[in-house]
């Protein structure tokens, strides 16, 4: 089941990977020094077609896919580190005077 979960995870990172390589950046249209600030104010808000979907699916998944990873390897090992610690025996403390 866990090696199963994981190919799905490295799968689903590759395709989010080149989802996003794919999209065109925001502001590919700006200028190198800003000059295109008011025409972002006024401009039309883009659409969210599939390919944004399709990303924003893959996010979901990748969040998904890692907490069940997360929670199906901390049920095999639930050993801790301070579980293997050997503390000394604690002895009384020396009176004075005696």
């Amino acid at each position: 089941m866990q090696t199963l979960l994981l190919i799905a995870h490295y799968f689903i990172c590759v395709l989010l990977i080149l989802l996003i390589l794919l999209q065109s950046g925001k502001g590919s249209a700006a200028g190198i020094f800003g000059a295109s600030g008011a025409d972002n104010i006024f401009a039309s808000p883009t659409a969210f077609n599939a390919i944004n979907k399709l990303t924003a699916g893959l996010a979901v998944a990748l969040f998904c896919t890692s907490i069940l990873l997360t929670v199906s390897y901390n049920r095999k090992t639930s050993s801790s580190v301070l579980d293997k610690v050997n503390l000394p025996a604690p002895t009384a403390p020396a009176v004075p005077g005696k």
